[in-house]
């Protein structure tokens, strides 16, 4: 379970929704609902060093830097799984349509009615379709017949499963490679965060305005999600629930205390590929396929019987066939076999970019901001139509000033 002394309650409920029940719309929604009861009507980003001039006109007009989640010490992926079995049913239903066309088209009687539902009821309709052919092919066949075509459809059936998480291995990871994330804190009015996140009040803080929804800022908003905090990195044993969304290997920031102050958002951006960088992933992806499919252990599987009769019948046991292709896949041996190639792949996309934001409200410069440098900031900042403020502080309390 999440720490409750370091997390509201409602940041618990949403993390466990969003991270289990990508698939169930209410719930969902229920997160959602959670999310915005609860969003602050400004948002900061603070920095804490100078930035050049063209990066501080790239801010003032709305442009935000990201970096890749699974740069940040943070990330944990560890605590994600993936569901290979319902991943794999659903390619193969597309498959199993296909199948059902041909037969039609070959024998429109193939298949009667009852048949049809039968392949639809079952826990693997693809594979019901298979030994339902299979019954029927054979009726007349000899018993030696009847092993060698079983033997066919043993070693197609594994080729589609084993294609199928091998496809969705890599992909996953191509997935989690491109999540960019960005930390927004809650704004300028907390002298912890300054001294936290803006090298002790010498740096600066972008806010950015969420008082009013409008297109721009619900689809914005769609990216940004609650911090919740953890004294230790999440292990899959810490949770009582299986984490199937990516975006969470990056939410979750580790923090021995938390403040009054902290209030943190991520925003979390998953890059697809440009055309020219899909030409670059066919590519790279190549090699890596061929080592994969051409790895002893896998070739091994791949003749392993799997297709066994069972009370008249034939049972595929899919769930055996995953569990012993992940064993293979990660494995240290295996990745560390892949690593050079996969690195390769990564490559195709840089580790920081640059996407369309939002316009600031204001930017705030710190107590302690560089005097040198104020005058040049104000500058620039005003001629892009943007307010710029000082930071003051009495009585202990933070304010803005104009400059």
């Amino acid at each position: 379970m999440l720490n409750d002394s370091l997390n509201k309650e409602w940041k618990i409920k949403f993390f466990e929704a969003f991270a289990s029940e990508q698939g169930n719309t209410v719930e969902m929604e229920k997160a959602d609902k959670l999310k915005f009861e609860h969003f602050p009507p400004v948002i900061g980003k603070f920095y804490n060093e100078l930035v050049d001039e063209d990066a501080l006109k790239n801010i003032c007009n709305g442009k935000l830097k990201l970096f890749k989640g699974k740069l940040s010490s943070d990330y944990n992926d560890d605590i994600l799984t993936v569901d290979y079995v319902k991943t794999i049913k659903d390619q193969l239903n597309t498959l199993m349509q296909q199948q059902i066309a041909k037969l039609n088209q070959e024998d429109p009687n193939f298949l009667k009615e009852d048949e049809k539902e039968i392949i639809e009821n079952s826990d693997f309709p693809f594979i019901r379709l298979m030994t339902l052919v299979y019954t029927k092919d054979t009726d007349e066949m000899t018993k030696d017949e009847q092993e060698q075509w079983k033997g066919y459809m043993n070693d197609f059936i594994n080729q589609q499963i084993v294609f199928g998480v091998i496809n969705t291995y890599y992909t996953m990871k191509l997935y989690h490679d491109n999540n960019y994330i960005s930390l927004f804190q809650t704004p300028y009015n907390k002298e912890g965060l300054w001294d936290e996140y803006a090298d002790n009040k010498k740096g600066f803080c972008v806010a950015y305005d969420f008082k009013e929804i409008s297109e721009k800022t619900a689809r914005q908003l769609k990216k940004i999600f609650p911090v919740v905090y953890v004294d230790s990195k999440l292990t899959k044993d810490d949770l009582d629930y299986d984490v199937y969304n990516p975006y969470c290997a990056s939410i979750a920031i580790n923090k021995e205390v938390v403040n009054d102050y902290d209030n943190e958002w991520m925003y979390v951006f998953n890059h697809q590929f440009t055309e020219s960088e899909y030409r670059m992933l066919d590519n790279l992806l190549e090699p890596v396929y061929n080592k994969t499919t051409n790895n002893e252990s896998i070739q091994n599987i791949l003749k392993n019987v799997y297709l066994v009769d069972k009370d008249d019948d034939l049972e595929y046991k899919y769930k055996e066939i995953i569990r012993d292709l992940l064993a293979v896949l990660e494995s240290k041996e295996f990745n560390d076999e892949i690593k050079g190639l996969l690195d390769e792949v990564f490559k195709i996309t840089d580790d920081e970019i640059e996407i369309e934001f939002m316009k600031p409200e204001a930017i705030y410069l710190g107590t302690n901001f560089p005097e040198d440098e104020q005058e040049k900031y104000k500058e620039l900042i005003e001629s892009e139509d943007v307010r710029i403020f000082k930071i003051k502080e009495k009585d202990g309390q933070l304010f803005k000033a104009l400059i």
